[in-house]
């Protein structure tokens, strides 16, 4: 658990994610603020194909366009933006996609090869050099069946074997999680056993309803508790008015405020590119805030 000295360490915002789930023409490079430390990209989902009886055979197979989304076009974004990666989010968010293995050491097996498969269909060959365009993982289940022991043991020998890997170690700079508070149990005892090895906590804020910012600011800081560190905890907010979130965006705003003029926010991540669409004001107007310098204020 973190001190209170952990707790009122200066954190500096360095980092905007933002998720696209579904089809887009081509990624929205026209929200990228060019003097945010980090932007990322994750790419929703990977997904596990499942047999007759509900249970995951660890097959991942990807569910964007690959056209669309396909190697040469992350590689011209990431030269145009210097400051872009792009991660495979692994899992889904239906209850058809849950985490629910049909057998632990086959589930690992074929996850991890599977995985790999994905990543390196990211890697371009050239004569001299090779490029690696992905650059890590998001682990996002929304259902479970499986019990935190378990999910936290098969996913951390998937994450563990990827980065001891030799043919795609390189593509595993960034691992993130992406908790909720219904499954706050599995993706705790996942981070737990593996902390040196994730690099951000994208909780979901959008899942919860807060009354006011306080509440929201109070539920940051005792997660931050709960974790141990002040330095990876990024809040989620949610676009998507076809399943809508329970946080106002308002608050959601005014609760970032509070956490940035008090030093306390690293980063923030949007769900997703696709409901956003066409106007992107809320990653606008969070990377506006993100840029801000409070402590001329």
């Amino acid at each position: 658990m973190s001190s209170e000295a952990d707790i009122a360490a200066v954190v500096k915002p360095t980092i905007f994610r933002e998720y696209i789930s579904g089809s887009l023409d081509a990624f929205p490079a026209r929200i990228i603020n060019k003097d945010i430390i980090e932007f990322h990209f994750i790419l929703g989902f990977a997904k596990d194909t499942y047999l007759e009886d509900g249970t995951g055979t660890g097959a991942f197979t990807r569910n964007w366009n690959f056209n669309t989304f396909g190697p040469e076009k992350v590689l011209n974004l990431k030269i145009d933006h210097t400051n872009v990666k792009v991660v495979i989010s692994i899992g889904g968010q239906g209850r058809e996609d849950k985490f629910n293995p049909q057998n632990k050491e086959d589930w690992i097996v074929n996850a991890k090869s599977s995985i790999k498969d994905l990543i390196l269909d990211y890697k371009i060959s050239g004569p001299s050099v090779s490029f690696y365009t992905i650059d890590g993982i998001d682990i996002n289940y929304a259902y479970m069946e499986s019990n935190a022991d378990d999910f936290a043991y098969c996913i951390g020998k998937v994450i563990t074997q990827l980065k001891d890997d030799p043919d795609v170690s390189i593509s595993l700079n960034v691992v993130s999680i992406a908790p909720t508070k219904d499954l706050q149990p599995h993706y705790l005892a996942l981070y737990r056993e593996n902390q040196e090895k994730i690099d951000w906590i994208n909780y979901k804020f959008y899942n919860q309803y807060f009354p006011s910012e306080d509440e929201f600011v109070k539920l940051f800081k005792q997660l931050i508790y709960e974790y141990g560190t002040p330095f990876k905890l990024l809040p989620g907010v949610s676009t998507n008015t076809i399943n809508p979130s329970l946080m106002k965006t308002d608050l959601f705003v005014n609760g970032c405020t509070i956490l940035l003029q008090t030093a306390s926010l690293p980063g923030v991540f949007v769900w997703d590119a696709n409901t956003s669409e066409p106007t992107y004001s809320l990653e606008g107007q969070l990377q506006d805030l993100f840029t801000k310098d409070f402590s001329k204020e």
